[in-house]
């Protein structure tokens, strides 16, 4: 992946069974039932750095994670350098229905990272 395109668009592996160490450190990884209830809260684990740890320190971090239910905006967690790791559980409930749940995390210097899961809301 070339870095001088990494702050154009939304990043994205360009192949999830052959994952380079820049993708490992700045995807998403997405914890959550594969189904739930309308209206019902369930808890959602996201991660950066899980398949490979991303550096944390001042001039290198996560500043933010952006939740999504398919088009529906859900959450944002800002993080600070140092002290907080880009990792973080949200208790979440979807009443309307939805295929994904999708986290954007957003690297000072790799650029924004998007990460994916199925969910189905169903009752």
């Amino acid at each position: 992946m070339d870095q001088k395109n990494l702050f154009v668009g939304v990043n994205r592996p360009a192949d999830f069974k052959n994952l380079t160490d820049l993708e490992k450190k700045h995807l998403p990884v997405l914890e959550a039932p594969e189904t739930v209830a309308p209206g019902e809260c369930f808890e959602l684990l996201v991660e950066v750095g899980k398949l490979l740890a991303h550096p944390n320190e001042y001039n290198h971090f996560i500043q933010f994670l952006d939740v999504y239910a398919d088009q529906t905006y859900l959450a944002r967690v800002d993080f600070t350098a140092v002290s907080a790791c880009p990792k973080v559980a949200l208790c979440l409930a979807l009443e309307a229905p939805a295929e994904e749940l999708r986290a954007y995390a957003h690297c000072n210097m790799h650029g924004t990272w998007v990460g994916s899961r199925p969910i189905q809301v169903v009752g």
